[in-house]
């Protein structure tokens, strides 16, 4: 008979439930533990999920070790979570970006099983570009996320330290930078933000040297223009071409001309399971996998330092 491998997810709102659903489509060895500390919303899971085994909080696990957890709690609550993990000796964890927002920057625990859920880096575009340019060749780096996310103050944790664009949405941004481009050794040389809708950043712009490189940021996501959240990145190489890549095309162009266009469509993968497009499956994948591609906790811990850094100019 199979063995099978013990998952333990925190939390079971939106993402818990997308991770969920491509886990448990993309393997059938897997037993799930689902700790929900919501009464009435666990009443109605167990009823409609007799395969997962429910619990109202992790008292009772002390002395049990996993074999994949994922968090997917509110940020506030991730480091807690994480350092049970550790102390279980659970093997491979799954951390939801952002990982404790930016107030946690400073940390030891470089452990190499844990790893943080920036799904962008799994785009069919992103992956052509960390396949196909070097980062010795990009002399300027541009990344910016529009939308209109917000229309009136929101409510809880998404109003405080751990929310805002530049923590919610910059994060992914940066990352991408930085799995692209490298941000170690950076200085930020410019910042500004302003807080239309919420208490905290709603509109960020900021300007960072690395080494030879100057890497910019502009997030607005109470953008009244915008239709649907985008964004974009866009990169200057040192012969000259300009590289504009978002979820959908990747545009080369060179001397104010477009010399090539690759659509999503011309990278469209095969994938086993589709739940949110191809980037939240091939997450999965990794993360089942070999992991070659998931955001390490120290490229995470260099996201949150830079976000802070930001924060504080």
């Amino acid at each position: 008979m199979e063995s099978m491998r013990k998952v333990l997810l925190y939390g079971f709102g939106r993402m818990g439930i997308t991770h969920f659903a491509i886990l448990n489509g993309l393997a059938k060895d897997l037993h799930f533990t689902v700790i929900e500390p919501n009464k009435k919303l666990t009443a109605i899971l167990k009823r409609n999920f007799a395969s997962i085994h429910f619990l109202q909080d992790d008292r009772n696990l002390e002395e049990e070790t996993f074999d994949l957890t994922l968090i997917t709690a509110p940020p506030f609550a991730h480091q807690e979570l994480l350092l049970k993990a550790q102390k279980r000796g659970d093997k491979r964890v799954f951390i939801e970006k952002p990982f404790g927002g930016g107030a946690n920057q400073q940390s030891d625990n470089l452990a190499p099983n844990v790893l943080i859920g920036y799904v962008l880096r799994f785009n069919p575009c992103i992956r052509w570009v960390k396949e196909n340019v070097s980062p010795k060749d990009i002399v300027r780096a541009k990344g910016q996320y529009l939308s209109h996310t917000l229309d009136k103050k929101p409510k809880g944790w998404r109003n405080g330290e751990y929310s805002g664009v530049l923590n919610e949405m910059g994060s992914h941004i940066i990352d991408l930078l930085n799995h692209l481009v490298g941000l170690d050794g950076y200085e930020i040389l410019e910042a500004s933000k302003q807080s239309v809708v919420s208490d905290v950043d709603d509109v960020v712009d900021a300007v960072l040297k690395v080494g030879e490189k100057e890497v910019k940021l502009h997030l607005n996501w109470v953008n009244k223009e915008v239709r649907k959240p985008v964004f974009g990145l866009e990169f200057e190489l040192a012969n000259g071409q300009h590289i504009f890549v978002d979820q959908q095309i990747i545009r080369i162009s060179s001397g104010g001309e477009v010399v090539q266009q690759i659509s999503v469509t011309d990278l469209a993968a095969t994938v086993p399971f589709y739940l949110r497009g191809v980037d939240f499956t091939k997450q999965m994948e990794d993360f089942l996998g070999d992991t070659t591609t998931m955001c390490r906790m120290s490229e995470a811990l260099l996201v949150n330092a830079i976000i802070n850094d930001i924060l504080q100019s």
